[in-house]
């Protein structure tokens, strides 16, 4: 029921030279204008100072983000790592796909060579240094010279079924050949982290006082069944293709976790003890997800010959979406597992119904000024708390304009590349924005009241749910849906009354192209109903939550412990500019009482498009876009 919100690839940002001069003065970027300074400030307070203290997170946190080799010429984008950051994790040059020299559809001719493992003889592919190697070497030089403050590194990643080269797990590495049995994948899989870990973090290895943690595994965890991530995962990609999106190629070797338990193995056989082992990953805050990645934790943690030092929470967030309510709720539980619990990729986008003007962009930045706000104080008490460690923070980027966020991907989760993103702590020009001020000084946003909703009256009758208009509506005030979040070419007017065992709705859509090719229900074209009866407001849904799903071919989907199709009754009927929808949904937890019974409501219409594919949603309360995670953003309905 829950949209996908998924981190994929990423793209370069940059690591430059190390010295240049320049100074702005240290107010707050409200906007990305043309001609605005682009030198980097100096005279403001560096961002790790106080972040890595004891009003912050701790003075021994990481305050980190993540650069790439796309970006190595970029001076000023250094000027801001060395400021501001005590730590980085390279972007792209330490993934599987890159460590292979970028080679995804088959090895480079000539590189497979064969190396000692564990006294036997075996074949392996050449790794490539190239692109992670100059990028370390300035950071090994920056410390050299300023031993007061070292920039460290997080290794990312090991084992991801993501962007690891698929000719990796067949015979002869020929993808066009039989897949490799566990025995032999096991020898691959145990010479892999070896020969990284060994050159990077080695007694003998220049590096080996620069990395302070390594992602052994990344996404293991299915957005779908909120368990192990298998090779039939619903996506368009396939198992033959060079690297994959969501299908995973090492549980179709293994057919289990058995793979996830030997790489942390494989990592605490040959990485040093100082540095820290992670599993990371993304919809982190999902309750149903965090169920899948707690399991995974027990099960690494439970296994002989591992060792997990913490769990890497992703945080590709939107302004809406986690609350910092699921946020905490996710700390506090993962806390409950592992030692360390991290923001390690973390970037803001957008509210729903922001639409990149100029005229919408200084409150669109306040926004996101204050949920960086929010999240950091609540990171900070949770940090005070027993038991919960809040090792560090990484921020996914340095500068907007290098964020992942800015290009269109073909997956999800990140941005269709037709608006400008402004997802970081620093703009276009460099300069400093009210995200970071959120860590250094939070005065300067003005907070921001997310909740403010409408209120309506519905007034008492009963009708036959059969698709045909009775009498008793006409008693019924219209309800306009006007909130678009996204885009959509539908309008729609309901109506709704209500009895003692019922609340009725009656939604007519004008929708000239009606689809419903997906496979994913809410990208079809659809009428989705949200009811909080309690009208506790709750964060995350509660027994008495619910979400009715209805299309325009009746076709029914439902999100909630009580949200069952014993629960309603629908009818729908298409007309000559659309469909009419009428339902009714069955109270279950409260009795309603004219005058005195007030709950919490959401009308919404999904708009597909002819390719298959939602648009956007028409709303009439939540300007969100999440009520199907969090009803305390739904609108306000008195029962009269």
């Amino acid at each position: 029921m829950k949209k996908n919100l998924k981190r994929v690839f990423a793209l370069g940002l940059g690591l430059s030279m190390l010295f240049a001069g320049g100074c702005q003065a240290g107010t707050p970027a409200a906007s990305s204008a043309k001609g605005a300074p682009d030198a980097v400030q100096t005279d403001i307070p560096d961002l790790y100072k106080s972040v890595a203290s004891k009003d912050g997170i701790g003075e021994d946190a990481i305050v980190g983000t993540c650069y790439g080799s796309s970006n190595f010429t970029d001076e000023k984008l250094m000027q801001l790592v060395t400021k501001h950051f005590n730590a980085v994790t390279l972007e792209n040059e330490l993934k599987p796909d890159c460590m292979f020299g970028y080679s995804n559809a088959a090895p480079k001719e000539g590189s497979i060579h064969k190396e000692d493992l564990n006294g036997e003889q075996i074949d392996v592919p050449t790794l490539d240094h190239s692109r992670t190697e100059p990028i370390l070497d300035k950071l090994v030089e920056w410390n050299s010279k300023n031993p007061d403050h070292k920039i460290r590194v997080r290794g990312h990643v090991l084992v991801w079924h993501s962007q690891t080269p698929e000719w990796f797990f067949h015979e002869g590495y020929d993808k066009t050949k039989d897949y490799v049995s566990k025995d032999v994948m096991n020898k691959r899989l145990e010479w892999y982290i070896k020969t990284v870990l060994t050159h990077y973090t080695g007694e003998q290895s220049k590096y080996k006082d620069l990395f302070y943690g390594f992602d052994v595994v990344n996404e293991a965890i299915s957005d779908a069944s909120a368990t192990y991530r298998t090779d039939t995962e619903q996506s368009g990609d396939k198992l033959t293709d060079d690297i994959h999106s969501t299908k995973s190629s090492w549980w179709k070797v293994y057919g289990s976790n058995e793979f996830i338990i030997n790489a942390f193995k494989f990592a605490n056989k040959y990485a040093p003890a100082s540095v820290d082992l992670y599993y990371n990953d993304y919809n982190e805050c999902d309750s149903r997800k965090r169920g899948g990645i707690i399991q995974l934790l027990k099960d690494v943690k439970a296994a002989e010959g591992t060792r997990i030092s913490g769990f890497g929470m992703q945080g590709h967030y939107s302004v809406n979406a986690p609350s910092v309510s699921q946020f905490e709720e996710a700390v506090k539980d993962y806390a409950k597992v592992v030692d360390k619990v991290m923001l390690t990729e973390l970037d803001v986008k957008p509210s729903a119904t922001f639409d990149g003007s100029e005229a919408k962009l200084a409150d669109e930045l306040n926004r996101e000024g204050d949920y960086y706000k929010r999240l950091y104080e609540t990171a900070k008490e949770l940090d005070k708390q027993d038991g919960i460690n809040i090792a560090g923070i990484t921020v996914w980027g340095v500068t907007d304009k290098y964020s992942w966020l800015q290009d269109s991907n073909n997956v999800g989760g990140a941005s269709d590349g037709k608006m400008k993103m402004y997802p970081l702590l620093f703009d276009e020009n460099y300069q400093a924005k009210l995200t970071y001020w959120a860590f250094v000084d939070p005065s300067k946003i003005e907070p921001v009241d997310a909740l403010k909703r409408p209120t309506i009256e519905i007034a008492q009758g009963t009708v036959n749910v059969d698709g045909e208009i009775d009498d008793a509506w006409k008693n019924a005030e219209t309800v306009k849906l006007e909130i678009v979040v996204q885009s959509v070419a539908v309008t729609c007017d309901a109506k709704l009354l209500w009895d003692k065992d019922n609340l009725y709705v009656l939604m007519d859509v004008k929708d000239k192209d009606l689809n419903d090719a997906s496979s994913d229900e809410w990208q079809q074209d659809s009428i989705e109903v949200f009811i909080d009866e309690d009208h506790k407001k709750p964060e995350s849904y509660q027994p008495d939550d619910k979400q009715y799903r209805v299309s325009y071919k009746n076709k029914l989907s439902f999100n909630g412990d009580k949200c069952k199709a014993e629960n309603m009754k629908s009818a729908v009927k298409l007309t000559d500019g659309g469909y009419l929808v009428e339902a009714s949904f069955k109270w279950t937890d409260i009795t309603p009482e004219a005058g005195k019974t007030v709950i919490g409501l959401e009308l919404q219409v999904n708009d597909a498009t002819s390719k298959g594919e939602r648009s956007g949603t028409l709303s009439w309360a939540d300007d969100t876009g999440t009520g199907y995670m969090n009803p305390s953003v739904l609108g306000n309905a008195k029962l009269k």
